[in-house]
């Protein structure tokens, strides 16, 4: 399964403010299901990074305590042209990753 994620961003003066939405269930594996008793299997992402023309600059770990469908916005040193990247992992494997330009 590959996870969704759209984004948006724009620079001014030197700084780059990147927003983007995850497309991910994000289950932590303690909640129960009412009609089997059983736990849901957890999944959630574990890793996000947002890189500048290739370049790591923000790296974050996560766990099941974010919610379903996470909004991310940071603000980085970019300027209008260069491309930001974000590429996520979730404990199961899955990957997802989205690329823009800057205006």
């Amino acid at each position: 399964m590959s996870i969704k994620i759209r984004m948006r961003g724009k620079s001014k003066a030197g700084i780059a403010e990147v927003k983007a939405l995850i497309k991910h269930p994000m289950e932590s594996g303690l909640r129960m299901d009412k009609k089997t008793g059983k736990p849901y299997p957890a999944k959630f992402i574990e890793t996000v990074e947002v890189a500048v023309n290739g370049t790591k600059a923000v790296d974050a770990q996560w766990s099941g305590a974010v919610s379903a469908n996470p909004y991310v916005s940071v603000k980085i040193k970019a300027n209008s042209g260069d491309e930001v990247s974000i590429s996520v992992v979730d404990n199961t494997g899955a990957k997802g990753s989205s690329k823009l330009k800057l205006k």
